[in-house]
């Protein structure tokens, strides 16, 4: 038998070096990501908001140094959404372009985009996976009876998908 724990023997549970374990080969299409960063104050604000918010879904902007992959400012946004803020939201365009303005003031860029799931885990749906853009990392925090329990990363591939979960390092 052959299989990933087959060696070059053929002994089950040993790699090519005899060495035994299960093994798991190495993306060779693409390079290893380094963990999604976030600061404890950026985290600790989406939490907040996301408790504020409830039972509406909130959102906002993730800010960070330019240049940089660590988001280190959770920007507060309107969701203009009103109909069904409870499971859907949409930045105002003009707190984007403010949001936008003062990080270009301030040496930051735009990391990402945050939400929340109002008593629903904190994973991507596909209304929230069709409006992603590629390159920003995207923050879902599950608020259950307006405690925040969860937080989730992804990041789209190209632009409206598909979402890749990315690990959340807090620092």
């Amino acid at each position: 038998m052959g299989g990933p724990a087959a060696g070059a023997n053929g002994e089950e549970g040993r790699d090519r070096d005899g060495v035994s374990g299960l093994w798991r080969p190495l993306p060779v299409h693409r390079p290893l990501r380094p963990p999604v960063k976030i600061s404890s104050s950026a985290i600790e604000a989406v939490r907040a908001h996301g408790s504020e918010g409830y039972p509406d879904e909130i959102c906002g902007i993730l800010v960070g140094p330019r240049g940089g992959k660590t988001a280190t400012e959770a920007r507060h946004a309107r969701n203009i959404v009103v109909e069904r803020a409870r499971d859907r939201y949409e930045i105002d365009p003009r707190d984007h372009i403010r949001i936008q303005r003062e990080a270009d003031a301030n040496g930051h860029d735009i990391i990402g985009y945050y939400h929340s799931h109002p008593d629903h885990p904190a994973q991507a749906s596909r209304f929230d996976t069709e409006r992603a853009w590629a390159g920003y990392v995207y923050v879902i925090v599950s608020v259950a009876k307006g405690e925040p329990v969860d937080a989730n990363a992804f990041v789209a591939e190209r632009d409206g998908g598909p979402f890749r979960p990315e690990a959340l390092e807090i620092v």
